[in-house]
């Protein structure tokens, strides 16, 4: 018998944001980087985790490990390493400063939930550092930016998705 659970509408799209970026980003992380196993799993970190940043976050426990958070904000960098470390069993090194999740070798993908005027400049630094992309949008402000979001992806290699949930397509 079907029971009656109350998900709403952000739940829902939040979910499916979320199972589309893995489906992205998983496989394509797992090719990128040669993993020899299917039982390896990409290291992920988070910067930005404010609502949506914790959103993308928490519904990727079960694709990826995530080993390092970024937020400017202390107060909700503790609250989201301590939630981290309650789902994975492991918690997660923090950081007030992305660069530093930027330099880190062992991170394979950056998801980027920051405001919006951060989008670009985080993604290029980090297609740069050797790491893969998953950015909320709008990925550019400008069109400029977007054109340089197009160089340094196709100078890079890496991957880059966008987050569009609540837009039709």
């Amino acid at each position: 018998m079907f029971q009656n659970r109350q998900t709403t509408r952000r739940q829902f799209l939040q979910g499916v944001t979320a199972a589309g970026a893995a489906t992205i980003l998983i496989p394509s992380t797992n090719r990128a980087f040669g993993y020899q196993s299917a039982n390896d799993r990409p290291v992920f970190a988070t910067i930005g985790l404010r609502n949506q940043g914790w959103a993308i976050t928490s519904k990727s426990f079960k694709f990826a490990d995530f080993a390092a958070l970024a937020d400017v904000d202390a107060n909700v960098l503790e609250e989201n390493v301590a939630k981290v470390e309650k789902a994975q069993g492991k918690k997660p090194d923090a950081y007030k400063d992305y660069r530093e999740v930027l330099d880190r070798d062992d991170i394979d993908a950056v998801m980027i939930a920051t405001p919006d005027h951060w989008h670009t400049k985080i993604a290029v630094e980090a297609m740069y550092a050797g790491k893969d992309v998953y950015c909320e949008k709008p990925l550019t402000l400008t069109i400029d930016e977007g054109k340089l979001i197009r160089k340094v992806q196709k100078d890079t290699g890496r991957i880059v998705q966008v987050g569009t949930q609540q837009r039709s397509t």
